[in-house]
């Protein structure tokens, strides 16, 4: 049930800012019906249109204000948490074998069939493949335009979603001898580490690369990016929340003990916040550090938290951020170094590339070790300009950009 909760959530967030309405917290702005249950979690598209999958065999796309806008029905329940391009294409899996792309209008783009049910949801890396795990014990990597670019053979099921570094490696778990394996972006096995029981939650990357996922064995482990243990942290049952990772450090994730535990990052506890039932839904961090999260008690929780908003990692919770869109950050110039013999004064300019529906943050330092937040501009796909309008001379100055989801 974690994503029927985590999508009454996602919904009201939009619904309010679409809306300009003034609700108490709790109110319910809308209802949306399908013709089953809901187990997938929800995507927000850069238009506010929500994606959520059904049992009754269908993805919905829904406005901002509760009206349907398309159903796409495939062949059988759609578990699978649907992921959203660049472009806007939709990808989601379903139970009768397949990974679908959809069109922003809801028409049908392309198919790829696997050999069993897919309930991974699929993650997109910043060269668009497309990467899902099927019950036919593989993961696939997938080009845009539907062709296979490789399948990686576990041993066994792969249910787990699959998260991106920042160097392209793809972490996915696995029924097989329990484990979760790093697979290197040409399709090999980079390593795999071994738990004590299946690995249905899905990774979270931190921003040192550190890899954090949950384990039916009632463990959340940390594990290094060469694979070796970090440590472990013991719940009271089964692991199968994905963890979510805040500014500070600390790990947020649910177990089956009915809490929801925050676990600083050298593996001691920090705090556990007790439901009534069990927690399997994976948290979501929102931009003032609130910790969301759902509960088989019925609830939607909200909590405050230490952190400021999710950790600055490739893949710092579920689906990658709080919009669900499961797909990895664009690469953007790490900085750009303005070096120069003599003085120079501000105003100067600096024109980079952008992606439309984009935010990018622009950066300074005269040092490489203080940086400081001088700017923000949208993208429009296409190049854009910034001008440090700051009054200052500088001997050199260096200038980096970060792309906001």
């Amino acid at each position: 049930m974690k994503q029927l909760f985590i999508s009454t959530f996602a919904a009201a967030v939009i619904c309010c800012s679409a809306l300009g309405q003034e609700l108490k917290p709790g109110d319910v702005i809308w209802e949306f019906e399908t013709g089953d249950m809901v187990q997938s979690s929800p995507a927000i598209g850069s238009d506010a249109t929500i994606y959520v999958g059904s049992y009754d065999n269908k993805l919905y796309a829904i406005n901002p204000d509760g009206s349907k806008k398309w159903a796409f029905e495939t062949g059988n329940y759609v578990l699978s948490s649907p992921a959203i391009g660049s472009d806007g294409t939709i990808y989601v899996g379903s139970e009768d074998n397949n990974l679908y792309a959809i069109n922003p209008d809801g028409s049908k783009k392309w198919a790829f069939e696997t050999g069993d049910e897919v309930h991974s949801s699929p993650a997109i890396g910043s060269d668009g493949t497309i990467y899902v795990g099927s019950g036919d014990n593989n993961l696939y990597a997938i080009n845009p335009d539907g062709s296979k670019k490789w399948a990686f053979a576990a041993g066994g099921k792969v249910y787990s979603s699959p998260a991106i570094g920042s160097d392209g490696t793809i972490y996915v778990g696995s029924y097989d001898n329990n484990k979760l394996y790093a697979i290197n972006p040409d399709g090999s096995k980079k390593w795999a580490f071994e738990t004590g029981n299946y690995v249905l939650s899905s990774p979270a990357i931190g921003s040192d690369g550190t890899i954090y996922v949950g384990s039916e064995d009632n463990n959340l482990y940390a594990i290094n990016p060469d694979g070796s243990k970090k440590w472990a942290f013991e719940t009271g049952d089964e692991v199968h929340s994905s963890p979510a990772i805040g500014s500070d450090g600390t790990i947020y994730v649910g177990s089956e003990d009915n809490n929801l535990y925050a676990i600083n990052p050298d593996g001691t506890k920090k705090w556990a916040f007790d439901t009534g039932d069990d927690v399997n839904s994976s948290p979501a961090i929102g931009r003032d550090g609130t910790i969301y999260f759902g509960s088989l008690d019925g609830n939607l929780y909200a909590i405050k938290s230490s952190s400021i908003g999710p950790a600055d990692s490739p893949w710092p919770m579920f689906g990658q951020n709080a919009q669900r869109t499961g797909r990895a950050p664009s690469p953007v110039p790490d900085k750009i170094q303005i070096n120069t013999s003599s003085k120079f004064a501000s105003p100067f300019s600096l024109t980079f590339e952008t992606k439309s529906d984009s935010t990018y943050k622009i950066e300074a330092s005269d040092d490489l070790k203080k940086w400081g937040e001088i700017g923000e501009v949208q993208g429009t796909g296409s190049s854009v300009k910034f001008t440090d309008w700051r009054k200052a001379i500088f001997q050199q100055q260096y200038y980096r950009l970060k792309l906001v989801e």
